[in-house]
């Protein structure tokens, strides 16, 4: 859903151009030229792992060395994390681990298990308080907006992960759910709640909105987008599965696992895309279509770090904040839309 999303809008335009006139920051690449890197991990001795997700690729840069692709597949390649020597990524709809020595396994099947589970299928979406005749005239096919309404659908986009002492924790875009996976089992920690929002003349007029609907609150999806674990504690971004233009708003959430208690902690970003939590206690989130990276302090102060053109995935690793950039370029048959996207490390 986030992917179809920002494809549409990168061949469209419609709402990049304040993220590409953003002035560059200071910061250092460390691999350039990339097709959708939307994913980044650093492990203990510095080797930075990336993906290009719709090439199917999964590399490592180490340091002093040219970067090298350790694992490629058929469809998308991404989420990736790494614990130790080992590294985690998602295939399609599979998790997968790659060991130190190369060799790589399933851990789990998220399209089986949101294929059983069906975790949002309590939630209902949609419009609130429209006609019946609204209703029955509300748009379908392709361009329309979500269906007037609807519940839950059996749909899997497994999109980052996390891991804590071997647990792998998995952010799924299209089920809505946050999940653990632990010695192979699958278990469901997290559904994000629906997001409400008013239907706007601009959702009418871009989105394909009935104007019978105009004024009337949409339950929109709440889409997990990464997550992190910090202090037994996961740190969770989502955005609306609606407009990407800031008029309903992404936000962050923080899951207690000990209490099992989900929590709306920021909000108010566009396109909250990545969560990186840094040792003293700032937290860091990419707005995609906001071209930016803000800062939440411990005290819950938002302020932005740095101006970037299209950020994705965020990673702390001590002084240090490694970003992904323009990670929707070349996806595009516009000519001279080339892959230009790329991972920087800024010192935060």
């Amino acid at each position: 859903m986030l992917l179809a999303v920002g494809v549409a809008a990168a061949v469209t335009g419609s709402v990049l151009t304040p993220a590409q006139a953003a002035a560059p920051a200071p910061g250092k690449p460390v691999a350039q030229g990339l097709l959708s890197p939307l994913s980044v991990a650093v492990n203990d001795k510095g080797h930075v792992y990336y993906t290009e997700n719709f090439a199917g690729k999964l590399l490592v840069k180490k340091p002093g060395k040219a970067a090298k692709v350790v694992y490629t597949a058929e469809g998308e390649v991404g989420g990736v994390s790494t614990e130790g020597k080992a590294v985690y990524f998602i295939v399609n709809s599979k998790v997968m681990k790659r060991t130190a020595a190369g060799k790589v396994r399933t851990l789990a099947d998220l399209g089986a298990y949101e294929a059983a589970k069906n975790p949002d299928r309590a939630y209902t979406y949609g419009a609130v308080g429209i006609t019946p005749e609204c209703a029955a005239a509300w748009p379908t096919g392709e361009g329309a907006p979500p269906p007037a309404k609807y519940n839950g659908i059996v749909e899997s986009h497994p999109y980052a992960t996390a891991v804590d002492k071997g647990v792998v924790y998995v952010a799924d875009a299209a089920s809505n759910a946050v999940y653990r996976i632990r010695d192979g089992k699958v278990r469901t920690v997290a559904v994000l709640p629906p997001v409400e929002a008013t239907i706007t003349q601009g959702m009418v007029e871009n989105a394909g909105f009935p104007e019978c609907s105009l004024g009337k609150k949409f339950r929109f999806e709440g889409v997990p987008t990464d997550v992190e674990v910090a202090d037994g504690k996961l740190y969770v971004t989502g955005l609306p599965g609606g407009p990407e233009d800031g008029s309903v708003p992404g936000s962050l959430f923080r899951v207690d696992l000990a209490k099992n208690k989900l929590k709306r902690i920021a909000t108010g970003f566009v396109s909250a895309t990545g969560v990186g939590v840094a040792d003293d206690g700032n937290i860091y989130v990419s707005e995609l279509f906001g071209g930016k990276v803000t800062r939440i302090t411990p005290k819950g102060k938002k302020r932005t770090f740095v101006r970037t053109a299209l950020p994705s995935a965020v990673e702390v690793v001590g002084k240090k904040l490694y970003v992904t950039e323009n990670v929707l370029t070349g996806l595009s048959p516009q000519p001279g839309d080339v892959p230009a996207g790329k991972v920087v490390k800024y010192k935060r």
